[in-house]
């Protein structure tokens, strides 16, 4: 991905964590990073890529409960601080999420407000990127900007910057969805974010 958003979140890879819920951006972020933990569903056999993983709350909460996990960030701040009192079998890489690595034995793929600097197009081929590494059964789990009340309508602020985007949560379920790819479940959090939890079939 660009420098400009390399550099735009290593500024704010110092104080990312200590960014609490005391507003409502912040507030919602913190709910869909606990939703989307819950629904992972992963266990000690299991192979995590965690996509946009930034400072790693997801990639190190789960690295207990499962095989192996890799964290991907553009950031190279952010991934600093990952790496920090990471256990042996969390993994982190610097590197951008349109290209994900290839993991071995990939059992799920996890993205947590990560997808918002991603146009249509950049989006769409991720996903059929994320089919292709998941074998049947496999599972991606994604807790983001999708909203269900177009954002026009919403009196809410959660776009810090212009290229900060918000897509239709079930204009991506049906993406996903289609020729019987995935089967996808929807849990609108908020009218602007949305966890999709969805079963490679």
């Amino acid at each position: 991905m660009s420098s400009p958003l390399r550099s735009f979140w290593d500024e704010r890879a110092a104080d990312y964590d200590s960014a609490g819920s005391e507003n409502a951006e912040g507030y919602w972020r913190h709910t869909a990073t606990n939703v989307l933990l819950t629904r992972c569903e992963a266990d000690k056999d299991d192979v995590v890529l965690d996509l946009g993983c930034g400072t790693g709350n997801v990639t190190k909460t789960l690295a207990p409960h499962v095989k192996r996990i890799v964290g991907l960030d553009v950031s190279p701040k952010m991934l600093e601080r990952a790496q920090m009192d990471a256990p042996s079998n969390a993994e982190f890489r610097q590197g951008d999420l349109r290209k994900p690595p290839h993991v071995l034995g990939l059992t799920h793929i996890t993205a947590c407000y990560a997808l918002t600097a991603l146009t249509k197009t950049e989006r769409r081929a991720l996903w059929d990127q994320c089919w292709r590494m998941l074998k049947p059964g496999g599972m991606l789990v994604v807790a983001d900007l999708f909203w269900t009340v177009p954002p026009e309508q919403v009196d809410a602020d959660f776009f810090e910057e212009d290229w900060m985007q918000s897509v239709s949560a079930t204009e991506e379920m049906e993406f996903l969805e289609r020729d019987g790819r995935f089967r996808v479940l929807m849990e609108p959090l908020h009218p602007l974010v949305t966890v999709l939890t969805a079963a490679r079939l």
